[in-house]
């Protein structure tokens, strides 16, 4: 009796030791799940907050450009139509700027754009070429004669410094073309070391300096290209600004 007993108590103890052991390890699984769980609800929150902020970020700088768009769509394109001034206008550079420029009653214009009450008008018309100055004044002194034969038209208007060598002071006739019949120029031959003959126009203000000069001299002149290659015989015209004396 005893024996069974004994033999009893230490299954009982066993399956007891057993089942605690289960339990341990389950625990012990559900403990490891729900620290995952933990970790991957915490990299979701992350996630979420980086996305968010990455739109905010997205968004405050899509907010310019869009303002950018809105300004830039408020000038309406139109149809180029033909309208007449029923009134004297002042031209401007934008709507309620500065002014360039003035339209008299029934001039023609042609609407290009329009934008808050205002129209963006393209007019055409003719003006003498004495009262035109082109707007490109960057000085030049490595434009030679020879390179405004090769192109006058390109050549016209540009600035340029050039070191010259005083020949006479003539009166143009009407065989000098691009020259007004009695406008008084230089003869003179450069620029530089080159042995191009030149014309160059005086303008009223330096015609006391023109006169002072000694045939040779030496001078340094600033001075606008009227034409690159004049007829008949393709000499260049240009209209002095400034005069100096070499010495």
């Amino acid at each position: 009796i005893r024996l069974r007993t004994d033999k009893l108590n230490t299954m009982i103890f066993r399956a007891s030791a057993h089942s605690i052991a289960v339990m341990a390890a389950a625990l012990a699984v559900a403990s490891t799940a729900a620290a995952g769980g933990a970790s991957r609800l915490g990299a979701q929150q992350t996630s979420t907050q980086s996305a968010q902020s990455g739109q905010k970020k997205a968004s405050r700088r899509t907010a310019p450009m869009a303002s950018q768009q809105a300004v830039a769509q408020t000038t309406t394109p139109v149809d180029n139509d033909s309208y007449n001034l029923t009134a004297s206008a002042t031209l401007r550079d934008a709507p309620s700027a500065g002014v360039i420029g003035a339209l008299q009653k029934s001039a023609n214009v042609e609407v290009v754009a329009r934008d808050r009450g205002w129209s963006r008008v393209r007019i055409e018309g003719w003006v003498p070429d004495s009262l035109l100055t082109p707007a490109d004044t960057t000085y030049r002194s490595n434009l030679s004669a020879a390179d405004l034969r090769v192109n006058p038209a390109a050549a016209r208007g540009k600035m340029v410094v050039w070191n010259v060598e005083f020949l006479a002071l003539q009166t143009a006739d009407p065989l000098r073309q691009g020259l007004a019949d009695g406008e008084p120029y230089m003869l003179a031959r450069g620029p530089n070391s080159e042995n191009a003959l030149l014309y160059l126009v005086v303008p009223p203000s330096l015609m006391g300096t023109a006169r002072a000069l000694q045939p040779l001299a030496r001078i340094s002149v600033t001075a606008r290209v009227r034409d690159g290659r004049s007829e008949p015989v393709g000499i260049p015209i240009l209209d002095i600004e400034t005069i100096r004396r070499i010495k």
